[in-house]
């Protein structure tokens, strides 16, 4: 066994970690000479090694490594160091088997991006690493801004971002994911009541800015859950939240309204409401609901929105109201407009791009990109990521002591090769005078790895923010699927997370249905089923013999990836329409029948598959309707002359969502190609005005 042998020419990794060892072991503030002079691997000249200290310092940064500025006497006047309270990750005291449950959330989770790997890396577990392509359970949205708004909500920090053309100070109360996307709910020290608000993340303008922890205090008995508030008339008098957090003023008083929903949109309904607005529940799926309406208007177009899949009942003069809204939109007279007489400021609209073959029963196609399995190649790794990475390797042998070379690279996703060179690396680094005693001590025998006396490297480090809010994400999703254990290791993982880096108020909700428990099992055991599904546009529920192969939580919803015998064809189902599920006693077929694009396409994040019969359909809606179709269009928003949008839209459900979605848009959107759509929102509000007649 042989100590590895000096690599010669020092690269950027070598440097960066030499860089590391010296600022965190030294006792006192270091000077850019000193570290020009001593550190191995800095180039020659003043301005050179500025330059690539430079970097140095900001790479490491972005690692989440805290290079300290300090005064400093003389005349370099400015010192570095990395104390090491802000570096280690302070000890969690997680057991194995909180390590390991851990590990199974991350890789169960998926949220985009290597954070929530990082993190368990970090931690240097030492349990069974999940295999690759473990089939998701849940799949969520990822958003640069994230990370930073949940470590600001665990330091009571102040966070200023953009929002609906004003800048907003918001002290921080939580995160939550509901309905699809991301929303920060806290007080709006800028708004004229200096209110609670309810922000979505994905339409910040701009990313936030933290001020100082501790802040604020948070108010005593603040429900996270309760706090959030997605429909106008929900918030006595005036809308809030993602709906309409600007206006002011009260309207008239509240009414109680009794509505009965089909089975096609019921428990999406009552996701949204809440399970306290439920009254009954049918066999057939309707669900019965009585709810308080502080604000009429808004109401009527939350419910006109529903098309025929809702009625209200009473009181009178509302139904009425939703009556009229209904009657102006199916009398509506067929648009003459064609695209070439819009006004636009563009040269032309966006052409509609291919739609891939694969189809739906959910609704939209995805976009362009994934339709079509493309995928990007994969970074090289920057000298950041490899330094990352080997950090991570250092704890875990520090752990174990030794490990085969082959495991290792499987463990930390890299090639044999790569992990060979890195730690190779590695072993010249460490403090001047760089004599044997002051280098990491690894030792390679053939295929094995010895680490001794690593000393600083040995401890985690801390997590960045956006590793911390991947960790925890991926714990609450879990802890949200119906069934979880909610006094087992992943929920005891959490609360040491949550005891010793802050309480991170952060709410993961995902929907529940009747037929979930069976669709799992069956996916799991390999068994064939038979369903009964109410599909988007259907008035009745049809019978399906299927082959499932997952069932994941996808924005939100839960869904079911399966071989649709009646179809003969990969379908994705939403769990919330499957009105019942019954065993056939015959194995499934196996995912590895599917194509390699089919089974590339059971890996996509979005909620919905391509459809071969989708058309593209341009619409044109006021400015403040954006928000509505921004998660639907294929090639973005083009803003015309007259201060309109255009959309292009993938529309495989014309008289299913499609339509609901122009009722919801209301007069003012308008449909203008292809011509068998154009009228289509107007056959929507006749087929629900025609239920108001029965």
């Amino acid at each position: 066994m042989q100590q590895m042998a000096p690599a010669g020419r020092a690269d950027r990794l070598e440097r960066m970690t030499n860089l590391v060892l010296v600022l965190l072991e030294t006792p006192r503030l270091v000077s850019l000479r000193e570290i020009a002079s001593t550190v191995e691997g800095y180039p020659e000249g003043k301005e050179a090694s500025r330059q690539a200290f430079e970097r140095d310092k900001r790479a490491l940064r972005e690692l989440g490594i805290p290079i300290s500025v300090e005064p400093l006497a003389g005349d370099e006047q400015l010192g570095y160091r990395i104390h090491p309270e802000d570096y280690y990750l302070p000890e969690l005291r997680l057991d194995p088997d909180e390590e390991q449950a851990l590990s199974f959330a991350v890789a169960a989770v998926q949220l985009g991006g290597a954070a929530g790997r990082d993190a368990v890396a970090k931690l240097g577990a030492t349990g069974e690493v999940p295999e690759p392509g473990l089939p998701p359970i849940a799949v969520l949205p990822s958003l640069p801004a994230l990370g930073r708004l949940h470590q600001a909500v665990r330091d009571r920090a102040l966070v200023r971002f953009g929002y609906r053309g004003r800048r907003r100070e918001v002290e921080p109360y939580g995160l939550t994911f509901k309905l699809t996307a991301w929303y920060l709910v806290g007080r709006d020290r800028t708004a004229p009541d200096a209110g609670l608000r309810t922000f979505r993340v994905d339409r910040f303008e701009d990313t936030p800015g933290l001020g100082k922890s501790a802040a604020f205090e948070l108010p005593a008995g603040f429900d996270l859950r309760e706090a959030v508030r997605f429909l106008p008339w929900q918030v006595g008098g005036r809308p809030a939240g993602p709906c309409g957090d600007e206006a002011e003023g009260c309207g008239p008083p509240p009414v109680e309204v009794t509505m009965v929903v089909d089975a096609r949109l019921a428990r999406s309904v009552v996701a949204t409401l809440g399970a306290g607005s439920v009254e009954a529940w049918e066999p057939s799926g309707v669900v019965r609901l009585r709810i308080v309406v502080p604000e009429q208007s808004a109401f009527v177009d939350w419910v006109v929105g529903l098309g025929d899949t809702a009625e209200v009942l009473g009181p009178p003069d509302l139904r009425a109201a939703v009556v009229r809204q209904l009657a102006d939109l199916a009398a509506r007279p067929r648009q003459a407009t064609d695209l070439a007489s819009v006004p636009r400021s563009t040269p032309n609209l966006p052409a509609p791009p291919a739609v891939s073959p694969a189809p739906t029963e959910a609704g939209p196609v995805a976009d362009d990109a994934l339709a079509h399995g493309r995928t990007l190649p994969p970074p090289h790794a920057t000298a950041g990521d490899r330094l990352n990475r080997l950090f991570a390797i250092l704890v875990y042998l520090a752990r174990v002591g030794e490990a085969r070379l082959a495991d290792l690279a499987a463990r930390f996703s890299v090639s044999e090769t790569e992990l060979l060179h890195d730690l190779e690396l590695a072993a010249c680094c460490g403090v001047p005078p760089y004599t044997p005693d002051q280098l990491i001590d690894l030792l390679i025998d053939e295929d094995r790895v010895v680490a001794e006396g690593l000393r600083e490297l040995a401890h985690p480090r801390r997590f960045t923010p956006e590793e911390g809010f991947a960790l925890a994400v991926a714990a609450r999703a879990l802890l949200a699927v119906p069934g979880a254990d909610d006094h087992g290791d992943l929920a005891g993982a959490l609360a040491k997370l949550e005891t010793v880096l802050g309480s991170s108020r952060l709410a993961v909700e995902v929907d529940s249905s009747p037929a979930l428990g069976p669709l799992r099992a069956a996916a799991v055991s390999g068994e064939q089923v038979e369903i009964d599904y109410f599909g988007a546009s259907a008035t009745e529920p049809s019978t399906r013999v299927v082959d499932p192969y997952q069932v994941v939580v996808r924005e939100g919803k839960w869904y079911l990836d399966a071989w649709c015998h009646r179809a003969s064809g990969l379908r994705r189902f939403q769990v919330a329409r499957v009105q019942a599920v019954r065993p056939t006693g015959r194995i499934a077929g196996d995912v590895t029948s599917l194509s390699e694009t089919e089974r590339e396409a059971l890996s996509r994040p979005e909620a919905f598959l391509g459809a071969s019969e989708a058309v593209m359909a341009t619409v044109v809606l006021p400015s403040e309707a954006r928000f509505a179709v921004e998660g639907l269009v294929t090639s973005g928003l083009v803003q015309l002359g007259d201060g309109r949008l255009a959309a292009t839209i993938p529309v495989s459900d014309a008289e299913g969502w499609f339509g609901r979605l122009l009722l919801l848009l209301g007069p003012k959107a308008e449909v203008i190609d292809p011509p068998a759509l154009v009228d289509a929102g107007a056959r929507a509000a006749r087929r629900a005005l025609d239920r108001y007649s029965r």
